[in-house]
């Protein structure tokens, strides 16, 4: 039993030897002179032999010979272990750094302004292919496929803080006419966004997870049922709420010198109707009386636009306790598609 284990050993170091003896003949055989090329091949064939043979002795032989022209002839060619695994690590890291720049993207949901839609603690992956291929640090899209749709939930750059990303969810398109009443219902070319009330939303404080329970509205949130086209999608607002009849004023036009774009936490939301235009979207948040959106800083280039997001993988919930961590994780949301109807 022991010379079976030795013999076994010693073939499966000289495979090992052969697999390494060859790549290097392979990649540099054409660098070295044609005899010391032939040295090695003839080293590589013996140790070939000895391997299929049941000489355990000759097997190691061969290997140390082996081992020498290789180190002789092609020991200068070749990387050192800490080399080959610091390049390893380097290519590895190179692309992931390209597929999240360029691909795909994991985002944390910070705030409660998309409940219910996305909860307090979601993680989830955006597809930044969605609508073209975009130059990070530029802003700016080098080619495009595609544009966003009315209802899509796109993660952006914050125009009051390029260091931060936002989430929230298209509402107009370039040439559409948007108004949002003072209850933050929303009009686009005269329509209501969100009209269909469904009844009472119970699940606000498992949806915010540690987040304060302010939401403008108290304990009382109703829970809407909008869509376009073929997205459907819920929106909070506070019980009381009722749409108002959209104002007729003429849309404000887009002046880059007077467009409005107040950063201040406490700004007021505009209340006039305005035409989105070229190149911008207007967003909002699905909790639309806790979410600072289009309403108060104004569009959002296209450019800006880092991709649309595609679904959960984590959903943790902050508020949950650490004793009985399984209990943190909200299992239902899971692998949940964000513009999966609700």
């Amino acid at each position: 039993m022991a010379g079976r284990v030795r013999l076994g050993k010693a073939r499966k170091r000289a495979r090992l030897g052969l697999k390494q003896a060859r790549r290097l003949l392979k990649k540099h055989g054409h660098q070295i002179d044609p005899a010391h090329r032939a040295e090695v091949q003839t080293a590589v064939d013996v140790l070939e032999q000895a391997a299929g043979a049941r000489d355990v002795v000759a097997i190691y032989d061969a290997l140390k010979a082996t081992d020498e022209r290789v180190d002789e002839r092609l020991g200068h060619l070749r990387k050192s272990p800490t080399r080959e695994y610091v390049e390893s690590i380097a290519v590895a890291v190179i692309i992931a750094l390209l597929l999240r720049a360029f691909i795909v993207e994991a985002f944390t949901i910070p705030s409660g302004s998309m409940i219910p839609t996305l909860a307090v603690g979601d993680f989830l992956f955006v597809n930044k292919l969605a609508y073209g291929v975009r130059l990070p640090f530029l802003n700016r899209m080098l080619t495009t496929w595609s544009g966003p749709d009315r209802g899509d939930v796109v993660v952006f750059v914050y125009p009051c803080d390029t260091s931060l990303d936002y989430i929230k969810r298209v509402v107009g398109l370039p040439g559409d006419v948007v108004y949002v009443d003072p209850q933050g219902f929303a009009f686009v070319n005269g329509e209501l966004a969100t009209e269909d009330r469904e009844g009472a939303f119970a699940g606000y404080d498992d949806f915010r997870g540690s987040e304060p329970a302010t939401n403008n509205c108290g304990p009382y949130l109703d829970l809407y049922q909008g869509s376009f086209a073929s997205t459907h999608f819920g929106a909070l607002h506070c019980s009381d709420a009722h749409p108002s009849q959209p104002l007729v004023d003429e849309a404000q036009g887009w002046d880059p010198a007077t467009q409005y774009r107040n950063c201040a936490p406490d700004a007021p939301p505009m209340r006039r109707p305005w035409k989105v235009p070229p190149g911008h979207v207007f967003v909002m948040g699905d909790n639309r009386r806790n979410s600072a959106d289009s309403r108060f800083w104004g569009f959002v280039p296209v450019g800006s636009i880092k991709g649309k997001a595609m679904f959960i993988w984590l959903s943790w919930n902050g508020a949950g306790s650490f004793s009985r961590p399984w209990e943190k994780v909200r299992w239902s949301r899971l692998f949940h598609g964000v513009h999966q109807d609700p």
